[in-house]
């Protein structure tokens, strides 16, 4: 069986790093990007099981991201889990809005991320056309 692709999107590489050896571990196929823009090249290229990307970054934030993504006809499906250090309500709407499956607060942990995992690949399977 293949393993699961996920992208990882932040421009901390403190926070790649984590999150890359955190899925790696359970067994993930992981690609990382530390901007918006290097991640949107990524989606383009290759088809990902679930996105995880940060909030706030540079140049192309994650809510700006998840717009591109979403508006991709044959990638809209894939689930986007977004990562922040803040309690920013208003922004938290406004990813959902554009179709944020779930939030993860930062410093994530292992036991949040496996439950996000399963929800969230989960969501994939059942929301994809046949």
């Amino acid at each position: 069986m293949q393993k699961k692709k996920i992208l990882v999107v932040d421009d901390s590489p403190f926070i790649l790093k984590v999150m890359d050896d955190m899925l790696c571990d359970l067994n993930y196929a992981v690609t990382t990007a530390d901007s918006g823009h290097k991640a949107y090249k990524h989606v383009e290229e290759s088809k990902y099981d679930m996105i995880i990307t940060d909030l706030h970054m540079p140049g192309m934030d994650g809510i700006e991201f998840t717009k591109l993504v979403k508006q991709m006809p044959d990638r809209r499906f894939i689930p986007i889990v977004m990562l922040s250090c803040e309690g920013d309500e208003e922004k938290i709407a406004e990813a959902k809005r554009m179709g944020v499956s779930t939030f993860l607060r930062k410093p994530v942990k292992d036991t949040q991320l496996k439950a996000i995992l399963q929800v969230a690949i989960g969501l994939l399977s059942s929301s994809e056309p046949a």
